[in-house]
């Protein structure tokens, strides 16, 4: 396909400047925050969302925010008009439908992934470029079954892995890698869930790694739960090869002064699409909570990043910002295969990459190590409470038949008492036997894995001495 067909074809349109440059695609990536029964006006939030990727004026623009719209040239088209969504926290059926049968026109490929146990992941694709083929990878390590409260077990998080074909015959087919990872519910502690983002970040790594070789150009998006600098991001980074869009636009960003800015600032500098003052979910926020956790994570050997923004900052009357995150888009410039230099597999990383990737291997161990601790309790005590209700419930038969002469209604109470220690107790039974067994095993495989990759590096940083 030669760049006039990519521009004469509806389906397969790129952002383009001129038809001498190379071609450009313009992602936008999501969280809808479409929780059912939890997140606030969440259908008519979502079809306003709907809405506005379908080519709707949607939303009153907060002035103090066009200082996003900076850079942007109008020659491109319109400034929000996309050419790969992908959506987050996609969990109610009929918010997809609606999505989809608005979004069909502007968007002739979508792709919402479903496995899960109680909803799917709720990652969803919009695309104009057509797609080769799909793929779900479901995270071993992905919270507890017994933090029913919070979710993130029970929708399986996964990477959701798009194909699209190379638009034109010189560029590479690229490999968009969509995913919401564990959330945290502390900043530190065992509800932090570090370790579990943490492995999920290594899996990630690793299949990204699988496509590059495979020569796609790879973008991690979506919402990564994860702040820069964090060991999950040091995954996907630096054990990637791949560069953050917004950094690389940017260049390296301090974050403890981006904490002390304004919230227009923070927006505009930071790009803080989570937990910023300006949100109206998140105003209550203090300003060094706003960070950013949206990301476009992209290989600079065959991608540059030509422009950068958050998006759907416009409040909707009588209800407030389109989501509790705000989005991130970015334009992506695809670079040729014939100006690439080098091989990836030939270039050499300088010394203090390969001794920082060393002191990430070694600061995952201890993660692993620390929360392999709480596994193993967690394991232990629930296995503890299935022995004690079989006791238990043994008990409660022999004392039913002395009481119940003396008694008659204590055998109602003894009855309920049972019913109780039985469904707790099994339930704690399954968990430990079933998960706990699976957790620690999953935690013990990625522990070898890093093994390994640290003794490899180890021997790559001696022959450099």
């Amino acid at each position: 396909m030669d760049s006039n067909s990519v521009i004469n074809n509806p389906q397969a349109k790129v952002t383009q400047v001129s038809q001498k440059k190379q071609p450009k695609i313009k992602f936008l990536t999501f969280n809808t925050w479409g929780l059912k029964f939890v997140s606030k006006h969440r259908k008519e939030r979502l079809r306003a969302i709907a809405d506005k990727l379908a080519g709707d004026e949607v939303g009153t623009p907060i002035e103090e925010l066009n200082v996003l719209n900076e850079g942007f040239n109008e020659s491109e088209g319109s400034i929000d008009d996309y050419d790969i969504v992908t959506l987050q926290e996609i969990w109610c059926k009929e918010d997809w439908d609606y999505i989809d049968e608005r979004c069909k026109e502007r968007f002739p490929y979508r792709r919402i992934f479903y496995s899960g146990i109680l909803t799917g992941p709720g990652l969803a694709i919009l695309s104009k470029i057509p797609i080769d083929s799909t793929f779900l990878y479901r995270f071993p390590i992905n919270g507890r079954p017994s933090a029913f409260f919070r979710g993130d077990w029970y929708v399986g998080k996964s990477i959701a892995v798009t194909l699209l074909k190379p638009l034109t015959p010189d560029t590479y087919p690229i490999a968009i890698m969509n995913s919401h990872m564990h959330a945290p519910y502390a900043m530190t502690g065992d509800a932090a869930y570090e370790c579990h983002r943490s492995c999920q970040a290594w899996d990630f790594s690793k299949m990204a790694n699988l496509y590059k070789k495979a020569g796609y150009a790879v973008v991690i998006v979506g919402d990564l739960n994860s702040r820069p600098g964090s060991l999950p991001h040091k995954f996907l980074t630096a054990e990637t090869g791949l560069v953050d869009s917004w950094l690389q636009l940017h260049g390296q960003q301090d974050i403890v002064n981006i904490s002390k800015m304004t919230a227009v600032d923070q927006l505009k500098v930071g790009c803080t699409t989570c937990d910023s003052q300006l949100n109206t979910w998140r105003a209550q926020r203090q300003p060094d909570e706003a960070k950013r956790l949206d990301y476009a994570l992209i290989d600079p050997t065959k991608l540059k990043t030509i422009n950068a923004s958050a998006r759907f900052t416009e409040r909707l009357p009588n209800i407030g910002s389109f989501s509790d995150h705000f989005a991130y888009t970015c334009t992506l410039e695809l670079i040729s295969k014939s100006s690439e230099q080098n091989d990836n597999d030939n270039i050499t990383e300088p010394k203090q990459l390969l001794q920082d990737r060393f002191k990430a291997y070694e600061e995952m161990l201890r993660c692993i190590n620390k929360y392999m601790v709480t596994a193993k309790k967690q394991k232990f005590f629930r296995g503890f409470h299935f022995v004690i209700s079989v006791l238990l419930i043994i008990a409660c038969v022999v004392v039913t038949t002395f009481t119940a002469n003396k008694a008659a209604w204590s055998s109602i109470f003894w009855v309920l008492f049972a019913t109780v220690v039985s469904v707790t107790g099994l339930i704690d039974g399954l968990i430990s036997f079933l998960f706990g067994r699976s957790e620690i095993r999953a935690l013990w495989e990625v522990e070898q894995e890093v093994r390994d990759a640290e003794r490899h590096m180890q021997a790559v940083i001696d022959q450099h001495q």
